[in-house]
């Protein structure tokens, strides 16, 4: 009987384990899509089309600040989610805490590291965050009905048969390229 709880206790370490070794994947996984997205839009995009002009009315500041927020959101999220092993999926909690750390800790970050003014500064950060964590888990779960459509057709079952978080980041980091080179000859502007 003792023998049998101490490999009972064991089994559980290594589950709880398996689990920190899960979320802390998807953590890093999602950190890295974070910074180095919002890297290249922020100063691929953003940097090369604001002016003081364009960012003192609200459609430019909604382009050229919230919306390049909201895509990394997305794709930090996406990446997230699609790092999390098949058989982890299932725990509401922990593909939800695996998927929007990051985001929730750039948030933070963000509001103890501006200086925030006006309802905008408050509530847009907030509202991006939401808009792109729901897009990002939608996507990510369109593309699990995409993966068990697929599987059950073929004889074997590769749960990353779509396209991984670095075929994204090369896919954003191409067209933020060709909008930075287009913004740098002029003819965007």
């Amino acid at each position: 009987m003792n023998g049998a709880s101490a490999t009972e206790g064991g089994s559980r370490s290594g589950r709880a384990g398996g689990v920190l070794f899960a979320l802390v994947r998807c953590w890093a996984a999602g950190a890295a899509v974070h910074v180095v997205s919002g890297y290249v839009i922020s100063h691929g995009l953003v940097d090369l089309l604001s002016t003081d002009e364009r960012l003192d009315v609200f459609a430019w500041r909604l382009a050229l600040r919230h919306v390049p927020v909201l895509l990394t959101t997305v794709l930090t999220v996406l990446a997230a989610a699609r790092t999390l092993p098949g058989e982890r999926r299932t725990s509401r909690p922990l593909y939800l805490s695996a998927s929007l750390a990051v985001p929730l800790a750039a948030l933070g970050y963000g509001y103890a590291a501006s200086q925030v003014s006006g309802m905008e500064g408050v509530l847009m950060p907030a509202v991006t965050l939401a808009t792109g964590a729901v897009v990002g888990l939608s996507v990510d779960r369109l593309m699990d009905d995409t993966d068990a459509e697929s599987s059950q057709a073929a004889p074997y079952a590769w749960r990353d048969a779509g396209a991984g978080a670095a075929a994204y980041l090369g896919g954003i980091s191409v067209a933020a390229g060709v909008v930075a080179a287009l913004a740098g000859t002029g003819a965007v502007g």
